[in-house]
């Protein structure tokens, strides 16, 4: 799998967790999978921002990354508020449909705009690592990064 595949993938993972939190029958599912978007979401954004964007940046130009870059910002705040509330579950409904909503966008236009050109111009030795490797190195930035919001990491 190369690293194009592994964040279309990881988008789709994502909409199915935000499709799970709406069907889930109880509070205690929709924390976990609040907690479960949040990870899911931090490791795709750390190989995004770390290792695709520096690259990317050369192939679709510095205005695309950098309103990528804030819209993961934006996704960064809501995923913080919602691990932080998660004891108030009408907040989180709230915040978890402004994130679907910001993650629809970012990645509708991601898809279109960023990974095709990026799939064509940066090869994975570009990128310095295989995409295991990326995976296992985002995952160890990713809990470092959320160890802030109350423990929240499984």
């Amino acid at each position: 799998m190369d690293v194009i595949d592994l964040l279309i993938q990881q988008h789709r993972e994502v909409d199915a967790l935000f499709l799970a939190f709406r069907n889930a029958s109880d509070d205690t599912s929709r924390k976990e999978l609040c907690i479960q978007l949040a990870e899911a979401l931090m490791l795709h954004s750390t190989i995004e921002e770390r290792w695709v964007y520096p690259k990317a940046t050369r192939v679709v130009g510095d205005e695309k990354i950098q309103h990528a870059e804030e819209e993961h910002q934006e996704m960064t705040q809501l995923l913080g508020d919602i691990v932080r509330m998660r004891d108030d579950m009408n907040a989180v409904k709230m915040k978890v449909d402004a994130l679907e909503k910001v993650v629809k966008r970012h990645v509708a236009d991601e898809e279109k705009n960023i990974l095709p050109q990026v799939a064509k111009n940066v090869t994975e030795q570009e990128l310095g690592m295989s995409c295991k490797d990326l995976v296992r190195e985002a995952s160890r930035i990713r809990r470092e990064e959320m160890k802030d919001w109350g423990g929240a990491t499984v």
